[in-house]
């Protein structure tokens, strides 16, 4: 059991009920297993932004300073890509295919063999990626910062909102529905139309959104500050009642009665499909 003063939680990755990873400000990954949280040993003391996996035998967790952290199935090692400046996500298809990204724009891409840099074209923090596959991501981030990749490189493009609005999220029911959440309450939708327009939508909330995923393009959730919780059920946003009042960092799921999210002070809450139930590290689970 994680012991001591909580950490702040800033990603998550579930792979079933009985195993879930979630990284913070304490550097220090945790595993519940289906009992209890249990902290993975690492050398790593640097703040941990993001996690992603393409299987449990293949995990990554980025942060502050250029960390990376890789686990093949049996430990945990940090990796020198060369790069020192923080990241704040990672993102990819399987074992060959993953982008490390973060701070100033910067861009990593590990293609089998090696980390490769890769032209951003912006300067601004990037925070969030999603693509249907490959030829087809979207990456967000500060300042209304979007740029499309198309197989071969980030593309330039127009920037979906003012400079005073930062994108934090971003995920797709499939290349035609696409949802992005940021500061003041912003969430905009991709149809797939040809001129690549998105459009606003009404989210009913001020708040900075921080973290979107859904299990079907009727069953979306985003998070953010305050507790804030938004459900969209493929008509409209409305507010879900979170059981807390911390502020709240990323959603991921398993299915849509199998939802998690994290925030602050460890803390960790679940859908069931009904409502939000409190699995925090240091509480009972």
């Amino acid at each position: 059991m994680f012991i001591g003063d909580q950490p702040d939680l800033l990603d998550l990755w579930p792979f079933r009920e009985d195993s879930i990873y979630v990284v913070g400000k304490d550097g220090i990954p945790q595993h519940y297993d289906g009992e209890e949280w249990l902290p993975v040993r690492t050398e790593n003391t640097n703040p941990l932004m993001g996690i992603w996996a393409s299987d449990e035998n293949n995990i990554y967790a980025v942060g502050v300073g250029g960390v990376v952290l890789h686990y093949q199935g049996k430990v945990w090692t940090q990796i020198d890509t060369g790069s020192y400046d923080s990241l704040n996500a990672a993102y990819g298809y399987d074992s060959k295919s993953v982008f490390i990204y973060g701070v100033g724009g910067r861009l990593l891409f590990w293609g089998g063999d090696q980390w490769h840099y890769r032209e951003p074209n912006t300067i601004h923090d990037l925070f969030c990626m999603w693509g249907k596959d490959i030829n087809n991501i979207h990456a967000v981030g500060g300042e209304g910062t979007y740029r499309f990749h198309d197989g071969k490189q980030f593309q330039r493009r127009d920037d979906l909102t003012s400079e005073e609005v930062s994108l934090y999220g971003i995920w797709g029911a499939a290349a035609d529905d696409v949802y992005i959440v940021g500061s003041h309450g912003t969430i905009l939708h991709f149809d797939g139309n040809e001129d690549g327009e998105w459009k606003t939508m009404e989210s009913g909330t001020e708040e900075y959104l921080l973290g979107i995923w859904g299990s079907s393009s009727t069953n979306i959730f985003a998070v953010g500050d305050n507790a804030t919780i938004l459900h969209y059920d493929g008509k409209s946003w409305t507010s879900m009642d979170a059981g807390t009042e911390k502020y709240l960092t990323k959603v991921r799921g398993l299915r849509s009665d199998c939802v998690y999210a994290v925030g602050d002070d460890g803390l960790v809450v679940r859908f069931d499909g009904e409502k939000w139930i409190d699995m925090s590290l240091g509480g009972d689970v």
